[in-house]
């Protein structure tokens, strides 16, 4: 049997930490530390190789990419059969716009600022032909006014009516020019309108077919396919209306009265001046026919 004194050493033994303890504790923190750093390099080469293959992958669908271009006939190019949507529009769907018919009053209140606007061009006009260009002398006609019995020869008729003839002719010429060019249309509004019909928010729109709307006032309408006229008919509606029906007053207006205010050129020329223009989608089943 052990003696007490080797038993007291042994219990000692045990009790005092061992050296080949604390060399595998050291030894395992190194070993965690060298695996870090061998998958840090691990994940650096990785990373490079990733690199590098890109790089190559870049390059080689370059290469091919000029190839097909120098040799386009090598290439068959596939172009999938694309079927396009188109909108769905019902047979009895109306796609136009919906207006409101101004009144004459309004419409002659804008065609009076336009003669005022014009009357002013037309003075200038007369003012530098007379002068300039065909240096008429006026005053020539002033013993035709002072006589009493007015007895004037035909040939100071005709001399004095063919000078004041060639300027009223100039006159309108500069009149359907300014309308043509004010009611072809515009980029930011829809349809045309002059200055005057501008100052009274009135525009003139292609007007094909018209509509009385249900449950609506009879001055509120329907219409298609409105937007610009374009300028062949500004250019129709304004010789129309300068060369032909001026001589006619106030014959175009009475017409105007018994058609949605429409004057007879208007009619002719597939337009017409409306004020207040929204867009309408609505049934054919709530729209009547006018005309």
């Amino acid at each position: 049997m052990a003696s007490p004194a080797n038993k007291s050493e042994s219990k000692k033994d045990l009790l005092k930490p061992s050296k080949d303890t604390n060399n595998s504790k050291l030894t395992s923190k190194e070993i965690r530390e060298e695996y870090f750093n061998q998958l840090r390099s691990w994940l650096n080469t990785v990373n490079s190789y990733q690199c590098y293959y890109n790089k190559l992958q870049r390059e080689s669908f370059q290469n091919n990419y000029r190839q097909v271009l120098k040799n386009p006939n090598e290439v068959p190019k596939v172009v999938p059969n694309v079927v396009r949507e188109t909108p769905a529009v019902e047979r009895n769907q109306f796609v136009g716009i919906r207006c409101q018919i101004p009144s004459l009053w309004k419409r002659f209140g804008a065609e009076f600022i336009d003669f005022l606007l014009l009357s002013l061009v037309k003075f200038l006009i007369a003012y530098f032909i007379v002068d300039s260009i065909l240096e008429i002398d006026f005053t020539k006609y002033n013993s035709i006014f002072t006589r009493d019995d007015y007895n004037v020869d035909y040939t100071t008729a005709v001399e004095m009516t063919s000078e004041l003839f060639f300027i009223e002719v100039t006159h309108r010429i500069i009149v359907c020019v300014y309308e043509i060019y004010c009611l072809q249309g515009s980029t930011v509004f829809q349809g045309g309108a002059t200055v005057g019909k501008t100052l009274l928010d009135l525009t003139v729109v292609r007007a094909d077919k018209l509509f009385n709307i249900r449950g609506q006032p009879t001055d509120v309408i329907a219409l298609i396919p409105g937007g610009d006229i374009g300028w062949k008919r500004a250019a129709l509606r304004s010789i129309t209306k300068n060369l032909f029906f001026a001589f006619l007053f106030p014959l175009p207006f009475i017409t105007a009265a018994a058609n949605q205010n429409r004057c007879a050129y208007d009619v002719l020329c597939g337009t017409m001046v409306v004020e207040v223009i929204q867009p309408l989608r609505c049934e054919q089943s709530e729209l009547i026919p006018i005309g």
